[in-house]
């Protein structure tokens, strides 16, 4: 299934400018903000943080491992990544903040020598793309996860384009995922795809591409979506 996203250097900037959006909610965080409870359950604030630092860190080994021949996944191993967002999330909001500054700048300077670049890479067991498709779902974390911060980011925030590409990259990653029922997905401003078990009679759910995401990717609920 093919991924109708915005134009490769529209994505770049979407992930600068998100991780901006980010930084400049976070930044007024307390300690006691960072420890509040998010959207994922057993995270707080501070573990979603550690997760985009730890993410941005990791890709830019993937894209790095890349250029030099000698492919790397983002983790060394499950057990290296679950120690890391847990130290991690023990951090001042200070060192916090600086880590998701500095992180996101390193990752920032990896994308734009990505475009076109149809390699395959292997981010974590289970997990291929393309190495052009990297700065979408870099896009797709910082905006989800600046949406389970509970904060006044949402939906709304997303372009009309931004939004459509990464609904798309979210049907293609979740795919026939057999723990999904089967929906066909149509926004209104013009794409249709299809995600669940094959072989399920198909929901069909209509709306803004922004509202569609937000259902697919976190389960969020609006009153612009509709169900037949």
């Amino acid at each position: 299934m093919p991924i109708n996203r915005a134009p490769f250097g529209e994505v770049v900037e979407a992930v600068r400018e998100h991780t901006s959006l980010l930084l400049g909610t976070t930044i007024s965080y307390s300690d006691d903000d960072w420890a509040h409870p998010t959207a994922l359950i057993g995270w707080t604030r501070s573990h979603v943080a550690t997760h985009l630092v730890e993410g941005a860190l990791g890709m830019v080994r993937a894209i790095q491992g890349l250029h030099a021949g000698t492919p790397r996944r983002m983790y060394e191993s499950e057990a290296a990544r679950h120690r890391a967002l847990e130290l991690g999330s023990l951090d001042s909001g200070l060192e916090l903040q600086i880590k998701l500054d500095t992180s996101a700048s390193a990752l920032q300077a990896e994308l734009g020598a990505l475009e076109g670049d149809d390699r395959l890479v292997t981010l974590r067991a289970g997990y291929h793309l393309s190495a052009r498709h990297i700065p979408l779902a870099r896009l797709g974390e910082v905006v989800l996860h600046h949406m389970d911060m509970e904060s006044h980011f949402g939906p709304r925030d997303l372009s009309p384009e931004i939004a459509l590409s990464l609904l798309a990259f979210q049907v293609v990653h979740i795919g026939d995922r057999e723990d999904f029922p089967a929906h066909r997905l149509v926004a209104d401003e013009g794409y249709e795809g299809t995600v669940g078990r094959q072989g399920d009679s198909v929901a069909e759910i209509r709306g803004p591409a922004a509202d569609l995401l937000a259902w697919l990717a976190r389960g969020i609920e609006s009153p612009t979506l509709i169900r037949s």
